[in-house]
């Protein structure tokens, strides 16, 4: 779902609250070695050389003790946890070393370290390997093959495993935590609408500090509210916690003002298809009576009414060469 990823990445490219995920995580001996002040969230022109958008939620350069390298924050949010997370992550790690080495030549002698930290909501919780060999058959069976078959491990942060204490206690400011509570339960708004009482305290007081902040909060809420009514849901939250009815109010009308503008780029994007159906059927029409062919109305009735484009460019092209009108329509 589009409206996770978009809240997730909001959120965690900023390295503030990277730096605060990272933090709860990760094992401590390799949190310590990161400069979290190092944490630089990596171009965009980058990621489109070298890897796929979907898998850099939040692709992060930081320093290892000085050692320059790569965090990746990644959301997983299919109800089914990916079994092959791991070689995806081979997949992308090997291509970005390869790209950094064609890159650099012969100055580079070394590759740098990444890890990966995969955000997990999907319903069940997580139940795929994290470690690669995991995958590999005859491991147990064969120890002796282990130093030879390359091995790595994921980190992953299990949200749906999380209870609010815990998530709270996180080293986080409000809003990144408030986002990964509504991650967690955003997969229906039965579970948020449960747990709004929970939060109260922490929404009252990203109301207060930043509003903005907020209507996004509630915008990402209403978006995955399905057919729940507003007023149920605008309800519900305003008992807990009065200060989100103005941003309730706010991230409402965003939504309405961003369905009206998709609904007008939809509206001109099909006009400028219809139009193009036009003028092929006109150019169909015109070479057939350029060449003496009476055509009938019911053959007149089939080409104007297509609004298919290949369909219209085959018959145009069918129209120089054909011997009857019917022809076009035979092949």
């Amino acid at each position: 779902m589009a409206e996770h990823d978009q809240l997730f990445k909001w959120t965690f490219r900023v390295p503030e609250h990277a730096a605060g995920e990272l933090r709860a995580v990760l094992p401590k001996a390799v949190m310590d070695s990161i400069d979290a002040g190092s944490l630089a969230l990596v171009p965009g022109d980058f990621v489109a050389r070298q890897l796929d958008e979907r898998f850099t939620d939040a692709l992060f350069s930081a320093r290892f003790r000085g050692v320059p390298g790569y965090v990746w924050l990644l959301l997983e949010h299919q109800s089914v946890a990916d079994r092959f997370i791991t070689l995806r992550v081979l997949e992308y790690v090997v291509r970005a070393w390869t790209t950094l080495l064609r890159a650099e030549g012969q100055q580079r002698k070394t590759l740098p370290p990444v890890v990966c930290v995969v955000v997990h909501h999907g319903d069940g919780g997580w139940n795929a390997p994290i470690r690669l060999q995991e995958l590999v058959e005859g491991m147990s069976d064969v120890p002796e093959l282990r130093p030879l078959v390359p091995d790595f491990e994921v980190i992953v942060d299990d949200l749906v495993t999380q209870p609010d204490e815990a998530l709270k206690s996180r080293p986080l400011g409000t809003l990144p935590q408030l986002v990964l509570w509504v991650l967690r339960d955003g997969r229906t708004i039965d579970r948020l609408l449960e747990r709004v009482t929970a939060w109260a305290e922490e929404l009252a007081r990203l109301v207060h500090e930043a509003p903005e902040d907020a209507v996004t909060v509630m915008r990402y809420i209403l978006s995955v509210a399905g057919d729940e009514p507003f007023e149920h849901v605008r309800t519900r939250f305003v008992r807990a916690v009065p200060a989100t009815e103005a941003v309730m109010a706010s991230a409402a009308e965003q939504l309405i003002q961003r369905g009206r503008a998709q609904g007008k780029a939809e509206g001109k994007a099909e006009g400028k298809a219809e139009g193009k159906a036009e003028g092929k059927a006109e150019g169909v029409l015109a070479v057939l009576e350029a060449r003496g062919f009476d055509i009938t109305a019911e053959e007149h009735a089939r080409i104007v009414g297509s609004k298919d484009l290949a369909e219209l460019n085959r018959w145009l092209r069918l129209a120089a060469t054909a011997s009857t009108v019917s022809e076009l329509f035979s092949v």
